[in-house]
């Protein structure tokens, strides 16, 4: 190879590493751009994105990336695209969606809570227009979803998707016959409500609020409706 070869390899590896030390803080930039334009600060970002506080630290002062698992879920409360946040390149928003004059939309009602019995969940507070596609995006469903605050507060088993009293969440009605392993469950007991998660295998309840199969009927814990997610959040 010629001292010239040499020269230019050198001054490649030079430029890569400096793109590599100004990605995190072009990440960091994007991210603060993004979260004043959806008026949301870093806790709370990070609380809808399920990052816990020293890692959403770092990608908001631009001193890190963040994983693909962390990337969509970011990319999703703040309504961006993922290439476009964590490199800038592509469209900021709206690839994967249609058109707003062609888009579908879903009125989704808001229920309190409170007024859950057992003959229904009276009448809605207000209705909020939703895009189709972005719910199918955001939450894998689009269909007969509603909205809640939560009474209560939920520890999840990893800490990644902790809930909060007065969190508004994306829910829908479930039955016992429909639990699954893992779902996120607002329950009904005695009058009163819990969130907690349905667990078919034996853990230990330290890990946060589980329910089991064995304590689910009609005299026990009823299920009322699965957590789909928070307003800007998966769950």
């Amino acid at each position: 190879m010629s001292k010239a070869s040499v020269i230019g390899s050198n001054k490649l590896d030079h430029k890569d590493e400096e793109l590599d030390r100004q990605a995190p803080a072009a990440f960091g930039e994007r991210l603060r751009a993004r979260a004043g334009e959806v008026g949301v600060g870093m806790a709370e970002l990070g609380r809808f994105a399920g990052v816990k506080k020293q890692s959403m630290s770092g990608y908001w002062n631009g001193e890190r990336l963040c994983g693909s698992d962390k990337l969509f879920a970011l990319s999703d409360a703040l309504r961006v695209n993922a290439r476009w946040l964590i490199s800038g390149a592509g469209p900021k928003t709206g690839a994967d969606l249609v058109a707003v004059e062609e888009a579908d939309w879903e009125q989704v009602p808001f229920f309190d809570l409170r007024n859950i019995t057992d003959t229904g969940k009276g009448e809605p507070e207000f209705w909020t227009p939703f895009r189709k596609d972005w719910l199918m995006r955001a939450l894998g469903t689009a269909f007969d979803l509603y909205l809640v605050k939560l009474l209560s507060d939920y520890q999840s088993r990893n800490g990644d998707r902790d809930l909060y009293e007065g969190d508004v969440v994306f829910v829908r009605e479930i039955t016992m016959g429909e639990l699954q392993d893992g779902h996120i469950v607002i329950w009904r007991r005695d009058q009163s409500l819990k969130v907690a998660r349905f667990a078919v295998a034996r853990r230990e309840r330290e890990s946060g609020d589980v329910i089991f199969p064995e304590e689910v009927g009609d005299d026990q814990f009823v299920p009322i409706c699965r957590i789909y997610g928070r307003y800007l959040q998966r769950i």
